[in-house]
């Protein structure tokens, strides 16, 4: 069978016999490897990614920059530092920048793609073919290492490394020259390379990167908010600076679109690169996490998109480990930054994580720390108030209605009744006409708010509406049916409209006993309120209201000793009270007093013996 040899240099494989061997090798000879240890650099062996005409658009990172330079120039030996931070928070851009002030100083100054080992040797490939144009390495890959370890002066940018162990054996095995990186990745750089972590720029900065963006300065109108807006995020800038001058429209007219669906974060310029979009590029970050680390960061970053951008208690997650390793990957990856027990997220990486499903997942999330959790309201508030800003009312169920109910209510608090009013008055009327029982909730709340400000016949029939809804609705014998027929007990009192008021109280106490128990709170606070009004109508002495109030009185105090016991600070108190009463009565030196005061006494005994027996029994 004929020998087959490949020929390196030809597209195809030649068959020969073995004496033709000879032949061949004299007609196709590799060319001699010459060792990269003796190879010179050619003038100027450059790739950037940046241009003298870009570096006009640069603004701001003077900190950084001379950071950056200062750390280079340390010492004499290798040197690595990687550029941390956020993708689109100008990492590259800084790295470009740098590169070019090295024109001149270091050679080679070559940029690799570094977001995988493949791309590494496909960048170092490259770059000995840039070093040895007259001949082609066998092993490319090698030999540019073995030029870079026996060689001083040059800068290798590896561009957004995705794992730092991927770059560590390329770092540590060449100290002659400089590394420059750039990652996502946070964290794990410890003995690697020095990182420099890069923030958002300044208000002022951001400003004046649009206004170099923008030829026309007459599209500005509205850039300082459009940039605050932007959260001074350096590729939502210059996204926005290219579609304004693309499309003729204003920074006012770019940041209403921007609070809408947020689609212009996913637009991309004509000719631009489809990829690079705020959206699409923090896309790859999640798609990169979920895959490492499964689906709970997502989640989470998920339900932070509905919150304010700062000061995020993690107490609004679970405590638990899954929780406390998530919170590390999002930070490691700049898509959070937490400080102690608060979370912080920009506003755009908020913006592109709202998906599906969320916000029912972020409502129940406030709900919970509001109503179980140990922060205060006024941490709380903000989220609430951002929640709200971001349509978090725009379904409306049991959750997003108690949300209402609750930041109303803290509204008032804090604010005025006036305004909390004005926003419950604007969130039911989003609803108007759904016939979602949670309005009843909220119209609950609202008409309590507006009692002291509207006129009492105006208030009590809005609670008599309530009533009527809520038994329709809810039925009649529901807890929060029978909590609203309190409170129009209660205004009915107000008025002194005495038979309507008993007459309220008794049917009222008669349907909770059934309903709720003899000893249910809102039965012994009905008979409470009974009593009350039987006091307050005694406008002139009646014995036989005193004998209802007594009455009732010891009710409320046999159910308070079954339910806390004797002991109870209530129950305690409740005592006190008709015993001081039974004394002022005791003043009266009249038959029915006497009477009264005999009835009461042999009440009283007659309740301790049967308490005796029972304990016996």
């Amino acid at each position: 069978m004929a020998d087959k040899v490949r020929v390196w240099r030809n597209s195809g494989i030649i068959n020969t016999g073995a004496d033709a061997i000879n032949i061949v090798n004299n007609i196709v000879q590799a060319p001699p490897q010459v060792p990269a240890t003796t190879v010179q650099a050619p003038a100027r062996v450059l790739r950037l990614r940046s241009t003298r005409a870009a570096a006009g658009l640069f603004v701001g990172r003077e900190k950084e920059h001379a950071a950056l330079a200062k750390a280079m120039r340390r010492r004499s030996g290798g040197t690595a530092l990687v550029l941390t931070g956020l993708g689109g928070i100008g990492k590259s851009t800084l790295a470009g920048r740098y590169a070019l002030d090295q024109v001149g100083r270091r050679n080679p100054i070559w940029w690799i793609d570094a977001e995988d080992p493949a791309q590494i040797d496909f960048g170092l490939e490259a770059l000995a073919r840039q070093l040895y144009p007259e001949g082609s390495p066998e092993r490319p890959v090698e030999w540019a290492m073995q030029w870079l370890a026996s060689h001083q002066g040059w800068l290798l940018i590896l561009d957004n490394v995705t794992r730092p162990p991927e770059v560590a054996e390329l770092i540590g095995s060449l100290p002659g020259g400089r590394f420059l990186v750039t990652s996502r990745q946070g964290v794990g750089w410890e003995g690697i390379a020095t990182p420099i972590r890069l923030g958002v720029l300044s208000a002022g900065d951001a400003v004046k990167m649009l206004d170099r963006r923008v030829a026309d300065r007459g599209l500005l109108d509205g850039g300082e908010e459009l940039c605050d807006a932007l959260g001074g995020l350096p590729l939502a800038i210059e996204m926005a600076g290219h579609y304004i001058g693309q499309n003729q429209v204003s920074a006012r007219t770019y940041l209403r679109c921007l609070s809408g669906d947020g689609a212009v974060l996913d637009w991309t310029p004509a000719g631009g690169d489809l990829d690079r979009t705020v959206a699409r590029t923090w896309q790859v970050t999640l798609d990169r996490i979920a895959a490492r680390h499964g689906p709970l960061p997502g989640r989470i970053l998920a339900t932070l998109a509905w919150l304010a951008p700062d000061d995020i208690p993690t107490s609004l997650f679970p405590d638990e480990d899954a929780y406390v390793a998530a919170f590390g990957h999002l930070a490691a990856y700049g898509l959070v930054t937490r400080s102690g027990d608060a979370l912080s997220v920009h506003r755009l990486v908020q913006a592109v994580s709202k998906v599906p499903g969320s916000r029912h997942q972020a409502g129940h999330t406030l709900r919970t720390a509001w109503t179980d959790g140990p922060e205060p309201a006024d941490r709380l508030a903000p989220h609430f108030a951002a929640f709200v800003a971001a349509g978090g009312l725009a379904e409306l169920d049991d959750t997003s209605a108690d949300l209402a109910v609750a930041y109303g209510v803290h509204l008032a608090r804090t604010v005025s009744r006036q305004e909390a009013v004005a926003f419950l008055d604007s969130t039911m009327a989003a609803h108007e006409g759904s016939g979602h029982p949670a309005l009843l909730s909220m119209r609950t709340t609202l008409a309590q708010l507006r009692t002291p400000l509207d006129p009492l016949d105006v208030t009590i029939a809005e609670f008599e509406r309530l009533v009527a809804d809520k038994q329709r609705v809810l039925g009649p014998g529901t807890l929060d049916t029978l909590e609203t027929r309190l409170e129009l007990g209660g205004l009915y009192a107000r008025r002194e409209d005495d038979r309507l008021t008993f007459a309220h109280y008794r049917q009222l106490i008669t349907d909770a006993e059934r309903a709720l128990g003899r000893h249910h709170s809102l039965t012994l606070q009905a008979k409470w309120n009974l009593a009350e009004a039987y006091l307050d109508a005694d406008r002139e002495w009646r014995a036989g209201h005193t004998v209802m109030v007594l009455v009732l009185w010891f009710s409320v105090l046999t159910g308070l000793e079954e339910t806390r016991g004797r002991d109870d600070e209530t129950t305690r108190q409740i005592g006190v009270t008709i015993m001081k009463y039974v004394s002022t009565l005791a003043l009266h030196d009249d038959p029915g007093t006497r009477r009264i005061l005999r009835l009461v006494g042999a009440a009283e005994r007659i309740r301790r013996r049967l308490k005796r027996l029972d304990n016996g029994a």
